[in-house]
């Protein structure tokens, strides 16, 4: 396996994505915010990574992949650094929204840079790429451990801290620039599409179990942390498994995948709703291995950075509104959105790509 630098910041990136979740309530209560808008925090980490994936993409045009790698995670730094010694709500949300900013200059050009050292194990070493953003995440979520002994300044400074290493470990990868032509690719677009569905099952699902539990089953169950933190474990699992890619098609698993994935929120109506995350992070998370496989092929492996970065735009930008339509719709919540899932992955049926 080549490109241990970027799987190690890998591990380091998904940490941002997820570090002030533990202290999302201490945050509120310094401030003297409500906690409805508790949900603005993570949000604000979103919009950024979602907004700019296509223009990072670019930039990487221009400045090269690793160029635009080593300055997200720079970036990402910086906004660790300033979380820490924000003083004020409308900073913190500020410093957040730009390490979103930084996540968005690291996804793609990440990726494409290890599919091109690793063209010949392509499935195993992006689904090791997602497996590790779940590892990553899962300790990330449990952040509160560190802040517990150290603090919270001192303990937003390590993320900080950790992510600049992460940078300065890859300033030795090589540099490719690829061809912005690949921003339109038809068949890269209805990737990003079908599987804005699936992508927003995964979160909704994540987020909204527990409240679910106790509005509907009448249960106290656990906390959001904690279903998040299930979801990635065993999403890491699935991410491991993504070498099956290379040993059949890919794009046919990624459909069965994807509709497992799709239908795994109806189990939460039975008792084995504990199962439903199992099954939905396996799958979910072996699905998008295979994804990111079939758009680094399909637009071509040193034009990766392009097409990755149009699908996950594609994905977040559609896919999250999926979790804030399952907040009205109740206890049907996950019928629809098992439908919403499925429904966009007939465009894939009969789509002929490289693999």
């Amino acid at each position: 396996m080549k490109g241990t630098t970027i799987l190690f910041s890998r591990t380091v990136y998904a940490i941002s994505w997820f570090y002030l979740a533990p202290e999302i309530p201490r945050i509120l209560e310094e401030f003297h915010e409500s906690s409805s808008i508790s949900g603005v925090i993570p949000l604000s980490f979103f919009l950024g990574s979602g907004i700019m994936q296509i223009p990072s993409a670019y930039l990487g045009t221009k400045i090269g992949q690793r160029n635009s790698l080593v300055l997200g995670l720079l970036i990402m730094s910086a906004s660790a650094f300033s979380v820490a010694f924000s003083n004020s709500f409308t900073l913190i949300l500020l410093s957040y929204f730009l390490g979103g900013v930084g996540a968005s200059m690291f996804f793609s050009s990440g990726g494409a840079i290890l599919s091109d050292l690793n063209r010949e194990r392509l499935g195993f070493s992006l689904g090791l790429y997602n497996a590790l953003f779940c590892v990553g995440g899962f300790l990330g979520l449990n952040w509160a451990l560190i802040y517990n002994v150290v603090g919270f300044t001192l303990g937003a400074v390590l993320v900080g801290g950790l992510t600049f290493v992460s940078a300065l470990l890859n300033l030795r990868l090589p540099n490719p620039r690829p061809s912005w032509r690949a921003i339109r690719n038809r068949k890269v677009i209805i990737l990003g599409v079908a599987t804005a569905g699936m992508w927003g099952v995964y979160y909704a699902v994540g987020e909204l179990l527990p409240s679910f539990m106790v509005f509907y089953e009448h249960q106290r169950v656990l906390t959001s942390s904690a279903v998040t933190s299930l979801l990635l474990v065993f999403s890491a699992l699935g991410g491991v498994m993504g070498w099956l890619g290379d040993r059949m098609s890919k794009m046919r698993l990624m459909i069965v995948s994807a509709v497992i994935t799709s239908l795994s929120p109806l189990l939460i109506y039975t008792p084995l709703y504990l199962l439903a995350l199992v099954i939905l992070g396996i799958f979910n998370e072996l699905a998008f291995s295979l994804l990111y496989s079939v758009t680094a092929l399909e637009g071509g492996i040193r034009n990766s950075s392009i097409t990755l970065a149009v699908v996950n735009s594609l994905n977040i930008s559609l896919g999250t509104w999926l979790e804030f339509l399952s907040g009205y719709l109740g206890f049907y919540a996950w019928v629809v959105i098992s439908i919403i899932g499925i429904v966009p992955l007939l465009l894939l049926m009969g789509l002929r790509t490289r693999t």
